[in-house]
């Protein structure tokens, strides 16, 4: 009876064996294989600003069936006039793992109707695709993209998807789409990137602040790697004093194609995945006395724009941030945009009115996407003045400058003040720990008149 059943074992096995043999051949296989789906334009001068709203992204194999790389309830903004300066830029929208098999559509599930801002007078309009390419949820529709040739996972890792305005029409207040595949020139470049926001949770974390990677599994669907460096921002809204794995995160960042990851600008920590509306974008046209400032949205959350920029009212009642985190009164603020010039950039998160293309702010976090000074230094502390806002330093390494062994810093008004794990500190925390007794640090900045101004301080390991 053993030898009976051990030979029924091994007849079944083989049949199982043989069933995944033949599963393999010519259908999906199992398995999968890294996939990104990519964002183009080849521009139309006409306008400045075409702004759609994408709710789902799908791929299309030659069998029938459908694999959703993007979902989104509430649409993800993008102009895709922004996405060619002249040549063309590239915007991540959805990385991941795709099961095994061959493709040869790429299906946009889009609102139907189109927000256009017309060049030169900025006037913005509103269009929408025919009915005949209407989607089975109302108010949206679809346009295909054919893959020629089909690509095949794995092997294929990308596919860049040209919205081609150039060749887009409006007749009539109708807009007969076209689309094509990008053929990847330029894609090397990581200037040639753009910044978007990717909302998810941490796992997989390693390395040692300010240099970590981790998994980020989006909201969206799919997931990509993220990189960190002494650059990025980690700002916690909550208790959080270092990343950790399952916390959830808004990371603002691009693609960086040499490395397949995300490079983070900012990480917003213990977000609860607000559904505030949100602008992201170029900050001018500060007045603190009208409580105004103009933003040019380069990403947007929960609205779309009604022209090539927008109004950002500011109040009282609003919650200011400087660059990385660093909490600041609101003529503090208006300042901070005036001496950044073209390299403010704001984020914005409030309530949007489209009548007025006003968004009231609830909260602003300002960066200055400028230069911090060249001048670098590592060494110790003696003399806090919390008042004054400075601090003698003993320099163990320096770079940039030529100074004395010992330094007299003043912290800048904006300055980023980071702990050991890179979480941004305010100015009052930083000056008690020094008041505790003499901390290692290394600092950037400027040294100039026998004075080193910080903009970058950061607590030694």
């Amino acid at each position: 009876m053993k030898q009976h059943a051990g030979r029924i074992k091994v007849f079944i096995l083989c049949i199982v064996v043989g069933l995944l043999s033949l599963l393999g051949c010519g259908g999906s296989g199992g398995g999968s294989g890294n996939f990104s789906l990519f964002a183009t334009d080849d521009a139309n001068t006409g306008y400045s600003g075409v702004w759609v709203k994408i709710y789902r992204a799908s791929l299309k194999s030659t069998t029938g069936t459908s694999v959703d790389v993007l979902t989104s309830t509430d649409g993800i903004s993008v102009n895709l006039r922004a996405l060619n300066d002249g040549a063309a830029k590239f915007l991540l929208l959805a990385p991941g793992q795709v099961p095994n098999g061959t493709y040869n559509k790429v299906v946009f599930e889009l609102d139907k109707s189109v927000t256009l801002v017309a060049t030169p007078s900025g006037i913005a309009s509103t269009a929408h695709f025919p009915d005949s390419l209407d989607a089975t949820v109302a108010g949206h529709s679809n346009i295909t993209l054919d893959l020629s040739p089909n690509i095949t996972i794995p092997g294929s890792t990308k596919v860049i998807a040209d919205f081609d305005l150039k060749n887009w029409t409006v007749v009539a207040g109708v807009i007969t789409p076209v689309m094509k595949e990008h053929d990847g020139t330029g894609f090397g470049d990581p200037n040639r990137h753009e910044k978007f926001e990717f909302n998810g949770i941490v796992s997989g974390l390693s390395g040692t602040s300010p240099t970590q990677t981790f998994t980020l599994t989006l909201k969206s669907g799919g997931s990509v790697t993220v990189s960190t460096d002494d650059t990025t921002s980690i700002v916690a809204d909550g208790t959080a004093t270092a990343l950790a794995n399952s916390l959830k995160v808004e990371v603002y960042g691009a693609l960086d194609p040499t490395t397949n990851n995300v490079a983070a600008k900012i990480i917003r920590v213990d977000s609860e995945f607000s559904d505030e509306q949100k602008a992201v974008g170029g900050a001018s046209n500060g007045s603190v006395d009208f409580h105004t400032f103009t933003l040019t949205p380069k990403c947007v959350r929960g609205f779309v724009p009604q022209g090539e920029s927008i109004t950002v009212n500011t109040a009282t009642a609003t919650k200011f941030r400087g660059r990385h985190g660093v909490n600041m009164t609101e003529a503090d603020f208006y300042l901070a945009l005036t001496a950044a010039g073209s390299k403010a950039m704001v984020e914005a998160e409030g309530t949007y009115d489209a009548g007025t293309n006003t968004l009231t702010a609830k909260g602003l976090s300002f960066e200055d996407e400028s230069e911090f000074g060249d001048a670098e230094a590592k060494g110790t502390t003696s003399n806090p003045d919390s008042v004054g806002l400075a601090f003698d330093f003993a320099v163990t390494e320096s770079g940039g400058f030529n100074g004395p062994s010992t330094i007299h810093v003043v912290v800048a008004a904006d300055a980023v003040i980071k702990n050991k794990h890179g979480v941004v500190m305010t100015v009052t925390d930083f000056f008690t720990a020094l008041a505790g007794g003499s901390q290692t640090l290394e600092i950037k900045g400027a040294y100039a008149s026998n004075v080193f101004t910080a903009t970058r301080i950061k607590f030694d390991n």
